[in-house]
């Protein structure tokens, strides 16, 4: 190390230009040997004269060619590497406030483990004693270190899987719904069930009639024609602020054999609406309901269907509606 003559920074010898000031530190070829800098021993510094610009620009290693760490800072002029210490470029001289800086590998970012950093004075270890963990320490710091590659590894899989496989989405969705339900169930009000006094649909096929779909018998079904979007009207003896529904889809003895809703728009007699998304499951699924307050009525058309392979009908075995208390 050395103490740079123009500014009095101390910095390496290899230099061209001072990270501090951005002077150019040496003369090229055909010029004289300029006094860079003295010795960090010497007590009284010598000021050479003026520094001329250099005549040849030497030929320089691309970025490509250099070993980069990250956080370097590449100079925006000539491509040179730059500690991130420094203000200007260690070979031309060019400021580096704006340079770009060389980023950490997304493996090493999920995988690596950032060393701690330890205080002026502090000394690694508990107690500030660096203790030797010997062949145990080393065994449990390698199994730490594979277990959390496989569980990086297990929730990439899943994501992917999650991303590419409709049926497990689907799972996930009405289990996430389900655990959400019970977490706010517990501060919200209390919720009864409520029945409504009349239900109708605008198409049913024979021994599948509207009214079955609210019978509290998972073993009978609503059904009717696929061909065309469906509406069930439930209706209610006094004003009803919905909250929730328990929604059983299809034909709970065959459930392939018939076509599942996926989307049922609610339309209030208030006039306002809520859309209710299903997964496709012969499971019980929970799913919220808002927008209600006040209706005596409320009709649910079957806009989206999980379709069957040979099915015609459209199914819902049961549909049980609760309202705050």
């Amino acid at each position: 190390m050395v103490i740079y003559a123009e500014c009095g920074h101390q910095g390496p010898a290899d230099v061209e230009f001072c990270g501090e000031c951005g002077r150019y530190l040496k003369w090229d070829d055909d010029g004289p040997v300029a006094v860079r800098a003295q010795p960090v021993v010497q007590q009284q510094v010598v000021q050479p004269a003026e520094p001329v610009a250099p005549v040849r620009q030497p030929v320089h290693q691309t970025v490509e060619d250099q070993v980069l760490n990250p956080g370097d800072l590449i100079c925006g002029r000539c491509g040179k590497g730059n500690a991130p210490t420094r203000n200007f470029c260690s070979r031309c001289g060019a400021s580096l406030a704006e340079s770009a800086v060389v980023e950490t590998s997304w493996w090493r970012r999920l995988f690596g483990r950032k060393p701690k950093e330890h205080k002026a004075g502090e000394r690694p270890g508990k107690d500030g004693v660096r203790r030797r963990t010997g062949r145990a320490g080393a065994a449990r710091r390698t199994v730490g270190k594979v277990i959390r590659r496989a569980v990086a590894v297990a929730l990439i899989f899943s994501a992917l899987i999650y991303a590419l496989y409709q049926p497990f989405r689907s799972a996930i969705n009405t289990a996430a719904t389900g655990l959400w339900s019970q977490v706010t169930g517990v501060f919200e009000a209390k919720l009864n069930p409520i029945h409504p006094v009349k239900v109708t649909a605008t198409a049913q096929t024979n021994g599948h009639a509207a009214p079955l779909v609210t019978d509290n018998a998972k073993n009978t079904f609503w059904a009717a024609p696929a061909d065309r979007e469906q509406v069930l009207v439930f209706t209610f003896d006094h004003p009803a602020d919905l909250r929730k529904a328990i929604v059983y889809s299809g034909d709970a003895a065959n459930f392939p054999s018939a076509h599942r809703p996926q989307k049922l728009h609610l339309v209030f007699s208030t006039g306002k609406t809520y859309d209710m998304v299903l997964a496709d499951t012969p499971d019980s699924q929970e799913v919220p309901i808002e927008n209600s307050a006040g209706a005596t009525s409320v009709e649910l058309h079957v806009t989206g269907l999980y379709r069957s392979l040979n099915g015609t009908d459209v199914a819902i075995s049961e549909i049980e509606l609760f309202e705050a208390g």
